[in-house]
């Protein structure tokens, strides 16, 4: 994970992956062998998740060597974390909702099961390992993922939500709407009535009889309330992508070149945002990645970048002014602790922020207002329509 934090690296990796693993993907991607090196997944998801890679481009490699019937797992699984933040931008409310119940549940977080579940000391030889390497890698495989959410909510009856807390901590490639919904799809109320139970005997086939925790899992699944969250429409009809602009701003959730216009002046973030609790790997993660973007920026383009700080943005205040910058455009930061942030700035420093947006989320978010699987019917006509694959039509 620590390599990763720059386009060259995480190409390298990519074509790593595609070479040694890709192929066994599907069958053998939900085993967790312990270290990333003897599993079968790509490793890639923070390098996905700020769009150092973005997925139509990682899609656009994997074609080149595989037909699409046999990787299809793979794009679906890049996919979910589309579908993920599409859902949300249909329910604003659900994360506004997380926020709230954080500040009532802190209280809790002095509660003994917390901390033994912090710490690793439950007595649940899988979870307590887990929950070390979640602290010590800043990563877990997505199965175990899975498993933990599950043990910490039904087995040891602690709040989703300081669950999904502890990964937006911890994880490298941890972002509000694949984090928060997952968890909420574990406590069974992402969909009704749908919920997930982690089985010792799942759990010691897919670990390869490393952990077996016969006895000490919860069958019985925690109940929630259920509330139903009408999505909220919004469309891309009239969207136009900006051709040329005056000052353009980059930050930690969208660190391609993609989709960059021509611009006179760039600010580029300098430091990770500091309002959110994240470990100090995971910010100097993201440091080092934003670096590594200022760099290629500059190669690639001729206008003046500015680096800055969201925690001092006083003196952009003052550029902007001075310039008589009245509009600044930076890509779609999605729902979550950024997106917060560019708003409490515009209320309060009177800015306004114009948002371009990626052409992926662009096709895939419209299909995202109800289950997974209306979406996973769209994959591969969206991905012709992306012109993302320039492959004779035999590969589908």
């Amino acid at each position: 994970m620590k390599n990763i934090h720059s386009f060259e690296n995480a190409s390298e990796k990519l074509d790593s992956f595609i070479r040694e693993k890709a192929h066994s993907y599907s069958k053998m991607r939900n085993y967790d062998f312990g270290a990333l090196k003897d599993n079968f997944v790509s490793g890639l998801s923070p390098a996905i998740t700020r769009r150092i890679l973005t997925e139509g481009y990682v899609v656009n490699k994997v074609l080149e060597f595989f037909p699409f019937y046999a990787v299809e797992k793979f794009i679906q699984e890049i996919c979910w974390r589309t579908y993920w933040k599409g859902f949300l931008e249909h329910r604003p409310k659900i994360w506004q909702n997380y926020l709230q119940d954080l500040n009532s549940l802190e209280s809790q977080k002095e509660d003994q099961n917390y901390i033994k579940a912090l710490s690793g000391c439950t007595g649940i030889d899988c979870f307590d390992s887990w929950s070390k390497e979640l602290r010590h890698n800043n990563y877990l495989h997505n199965h175990t993922r899975m498993w933990f959410a599950s043990i910490w909510i039904h087995t040891l009856n602690l709040p989703w939500q300081l669950g999904a807390e502890l990964f937006m901590e911890n994880l490298y490639d941890a972002d509000p709407a694949s984090n928060t919904l997952s968890w909420r799809w574990v406590a069974g109320i992402h969909t009704q009535n749908k919920y997930y139970i982690a089985s010792a005997e799942n759990i010691k086939k897919f670990t390869g009889g490393a952990f077996y925790p016969k006895k000490q899992l919860n069958k019985n699944p925690k109940t929630f309330t259920w509330e139903n969250f009408e999505p909220e429409n919004f469309n891309f009809q009239d969207y136009q992508k900006p051709k040329n602009v005056n000052c353009i701003l980059i930050h930690e959730n969208n660190l391609s070149l993609q989709d960059i216009p021509d611009f006179k002046y760039m600010l580029i973030q300098q430091k990770s945002l500091q309002n959110i609790a994240r470990s100090k790997k995971v910010c100097r993660y993201i440091d080092k990645a934003l670096k590594d973007l200022k760099k290629r920026i500059e190669v690639k383009f001729s206008g003046k970048v500015i680096p800055f700080n969201f925690e001092n943005f006083h003196p952009i205040q003052n550029f902007l002014y001075k310039n008589k910058i009245g509009e600044v455009y930076s890509p779609y930061p999605s729902i979550g602790f950024l997106k917060n942030k560019l708003a409490d700035i515009e209320n309060k420093r009177n800015i306004n922020f114009k948002y371009f947006y990626n052409s992926w989320d662009i096709l895939f978010w419209p299909h995202a207002k109800k289950g997974f699987f209306k979406l996973k019917k769209q994959i591969k006509p969206i991905i012709r329509d992306l012109d993302q694959i320039k492959l004779n039509r035999s590969k589908f």
